[in-house]
């Protein structure tokens, strides 16, 4: 009896969209919940447990969901939204101006602290992606049907050798 494997909810691409943009949307609304602009330094008092928060909880959690949700190779999935998110909320800090009493960072500080963010959420896509398998199995995974064996036969020897 062969084993059934179950297909993939949607196509990579719709999983993509999807996971980007609800991955997005948690990453945005955690940092204005938190009340952390990553682009901002007021002093070292900014460096509080919000701020750790969001440089670590939250980008782990947001990889978990792009995980769950892509399936299979969401932790490569998981670098886009941080560094969207915090490359648009720069970018309107230097257009709209830095708020009275904090300085915008520089652009190296700012990339240190995005590709951080980055590499946690990867790091949550991962534990996702375990959570995915988990659940569904090795081979059972939505997404992974293309990788799993046709038939439990082996393969015919060389009679020629």
């Amino acid at each position: 009896m062969q084993k059934h494997t179950p297909q993939p909810w949607a196509p990579k691409w719709q999983r993509f969209l999807v996971a980007f943009f609800a991955a997005g949307f948690l990453f945005d609304i955690g940092h204005k919940l938190l009340d952390v602009r990553v682009e901002l330094f007021w002093g070292i008092a900014g460096y509080n447990f919000a701020w750790v928060t969001a440089m670590f909880f939250l980008p782990f959690i947001t990889g978990v969901v792009i995980g769950l949700i892509y399936g299979w190779g969401g932790k490569l999935v998981a670098h886009f939204p941080p560094l969207v998110i915090l490359a648009f909320d720069y970018y309107m800090t230097m257009q709209h101006g830095v708020p009275e009493g904090a300085r915008l960072i520089p652009l190296m500080w700012w990339g240190f602290f995005v590709i951080l963010n980055m590499e946690f959420c990867a790091v949550g896509g991962v534990f996702g992606e375990l959570l995915l398998k988990r659940f569904y199995g090795t081979w059972d995974m939505p997404g992974t049907s293309d990788y799993s064996s046709a038939d439990s036969e082996p393969l015919p020897r060389d009679e020629g050798k």
